[in-house]
């Protein structure tokens, strides 16, 4: 889903729109730049939390930084850092907890002022507390973004306002997360098995 939204494979049958434009009439240049991907294991190079941050970005102010740092709730933690935000982050993030990675990367998605953001797995390898905190992030961004988040993990999606449930092949259910468990079908009986 992700690869055909960011073009990476061409709609062959179909049509994805986004906003009434049709994806394969959009410039893959231009489709890209106003969509931020955040994976289950987001790349962090080996440089200063801010040089990773500036990397959507490299106009991005002082100010702008601490501002999405702080909406992704990591603000407090590298201003505890001997270096804050001049802490080098080490090969692949190596020197951060998956939490703080991926928080610094969606701290370095809004930075990138896409329209639509994609959460891939964003919190499926993260323990319950820092899920928690990823959720908040998401949360305090939900208002101003388009977000299309792909999880198994169903708590992580509680608060999205429609769900589409895929298997064999296509839609298999769609709703809120309320009609879904109300429904009692293929998503009732996913959530059932994670209680």
């Amino acid at each position: 889903i992700i690869n055909v939204l960011s073009k990476l494979y061409e709609v062959s049958s179909g049509e994805i729109l986004i906003d009434g434009y049709n994806v394969n009439d959009l410039d893959k240049h231009t489709l890209r730049n106003n969509i931020a991907v955040i994976t289950q294991k987001p790349y962090l190079f080996n440089v200063t939390i801010k040089e990773n941050l500036l990397m959507t970005n490299p106009n991005a102010s002082t100010k702008q930084i601490e501002n999405v740092c702080k909406i992704c709730e990591i603000h407090d933690y590298i201003m505890q850092l001997p270096k804050k935000y001049d802490t080098v982050v080490g090969e692949g993030g190596v020197n951060l907890s998956g939490g703080e990675a991926q928080r610094i990367a969606i701290a370095r998605a809004l930075l990138m002022k896409s329209n639509i953001i994609l959460f891939d797995e964003a919190t499926s390898a993260l323990d319950n507390e820092t899920q928690s905190n990823i959720q908040k992030a998401i949360n305090n961004i939900s208002s101003e973004y388009t977000m299309i988040i792909i999880a198994h993990r169903l708590s992580t999606i509680r608060n999205a306002d429609k769900i589409a449930v895929v298997g064999n092949g296509g839609c298999i259910e769609y709703g809120t997360y309320d009609e879904l468990m109300a429904k009692k079908g293929a998503f009732y009986n996913l959530k059932q098995m994670q209680s």
